[in-house]
């Protein structure tokens, strides 16, 4: 599995912070659209951070297996291919006996320069966040200093660990749920 290095900045201003990607000379690679993922529980790791994934993009549908093995800008590791199908590649998993456990949609846009990758997600329910990726825990330490972010208020980790922050939903309770929508937003406080 490749390692996925990335560090999450919460509650940002969408508008304010594409000022400052531009001002940085960051390139709009994908303007903003709605993403959508279907996720997907292995049998055999039952309580354990690891799932697969299908997930429509902008311009492809990718099918992963994904893990989280701790809380550090380290700790996620992930496969990934692409697909041609979203549902040919859910029914793929679930031909497999790996069956959906979830429906999720967000909205995603897309900034690079260089080797690193900075999206702009607003997941229903929460404030708009930030993901800066890049291969190298340094650029990504860097990049976040030059865009004005604290390094140490970074989130790292997966969505279910946003919303506990922001919403106070526990993570246990958004890894269960079988929608998140923006029709249908997991409400906070949530128990």
């Amino acid at each position: 599995m490749k390692n996925e290095i990335e560090a999450t900045f919460l509650s940002v201003n969408k508008s304010s912070i594409r000022t400052i990607l531009k001002e940085a000379d960051f390139e709009l690679k994908t303007p903003e659209y709605m993403m959508r993922r279907k996720t997907f529980d292995f049998p055999s790791t039952l309580g354990q951070k690891k799932w697969g994934r299908v997930r429509q993009e902008s311009d492809k549908v990718t099918m992963t297996v994904k893990e989280i093995r701790g809380t550090s800008i380290n700790d996620t590791y992930e496969t990934e291919l692409i697909v041609n199908d979203f549902d040919t590649a859910c029914s793929f998993f679930e031909m497999c006996e790996i069956y959906t456990k979830a429906f999720q949609e967000n909205m995603r846009e897309v900034w690079i320069r260089d080797d690193v990758e900075i999206t702009i997600d607003t997941w229903p329910g929460l404030n708009p966040f930030v993901e800066i990726e890049s291969e190298h825990e340094n650029i990504v330490q860097k990049v976040s200093n030059e865009l004005g972010f604290d390094f140490t208020k970074a989130v790292f980790g997966s969505i279910d660990m946003i919303y506990e922050k922001e919403l106070g939903i526990s993570a246990e309770m958004i890894i269960n749920l079988p929608e998140i929508t923006f029709a249908n937003p997991p409400k906070k406080n949530a128990t």
